[in-house]
């Protein structure tokens, strides 16, 4: 399978898009519902685009790259072909057996189309429905990355959820935190150094092993204080959850 159309060209569609044409696959055409996306895209890999899913050209295989509540209608307008979808958290039945191969081809990072990313480092979940052409999908994905692992959908599922946990929520903090200190204007880059040593302690340890802070110690004193001091509601409530989700974690 050397012949591929990329059905989104956002994030995800662009990225993959590059990879692939660099390790010699042939994008054969970009899909957008916006011409003017599928043309930058398109541009990019120096292919063809179309806004119509009628006007696909034939392909080895096409690689959804969509928001998940698009792909079922999507699915819906695309005759029988190879097919994959890059969701993490869509099973493969999505499929409903409409097509005669069909699988799921998912890279474990979050994408930005403006950011380079050392693809070869990113994990590609890959599930397909039959034997055969789960061992091509793993040949593809290997030929963009070290880090290749065969999951089936609810193994995926989980791991969305978790990686929701470990990415966004994560990040969601670090604004939080931003906002805290730009009250008492602290520049949020003083934390860089704390974030990079509690991440980096997760390439040895398990991350219950290396938990710190006032919940962790059960330093009741200083998270009364902490809730006293917060003035938003919302954060104050958030910083109380979360402490008491610590102290019982482990408990």
């Amino acid at each position: 399978m050397k012949n591929i159309i990329l059905l989104g060209s956002g994030n995800v569609a662009t990225h993959l898009g590059i990879a692939l044409k660099n390790s010699n696959y042939t994008i054969v055409q970009v899909f957008s519902k916006s011409i003017k996306n599928a043309k930058l895209l398109a541009n990019k890999l120096d292919t063809h685009f179309t806004n119509d899913l009628t006007k696909l050209k034939s392909a080895d295989l096409i690689i959804v790259c969509i928001n998940d509540d698009a792909i079922l209608s999507v699915l819906s307008q695309i005759t029988n072909t190879a097919i994959v979808h890059t969701s993490g958290s869509i099973g493969l039945d999505v499929f409903k057996e409409k097509f005669s191969n069909f699988g799921v081809f998912y890279p474990l990072q979050t994408f930005n189309k403006e950011v380079d990313i050392n693809i070869s480092e990113i994990p590609f979940c890959i599930e397909g429905n039959s034997l055969g052409f789960e061992k091509q999908l793993i040949k593809i994905a290997k030929a963009l990355s070290n880090n290749v692992v065969k999951m089936n959908s609810q193994q995926r599922k989980q791991l969305h959820i978790a990686a929701v946990f470990a990415c966004n929520f994560s990040n969601h903090m670090y604004s939080i935190a931003d906002e805290l200190l730009a009250k008492k204007n602290i520049d949020f880059k003083i934390l860089l150094p704390l974030i990079r040593k509690t991440n980096a302690n997760l390439e040895n340890y398990k991350p219950k092993e290396v938990q710190t802070g006032p919940a962790k110690r059960k330093d009741t004193a200083i998270i009364e204080k902490h809730i006293a001091t917060i003035k938003e509601n919302q954060i104050r409530e958030l910083y109380h959850r979360i402490s008491d989700n610590i102290i019982k974690y482990h408990e």
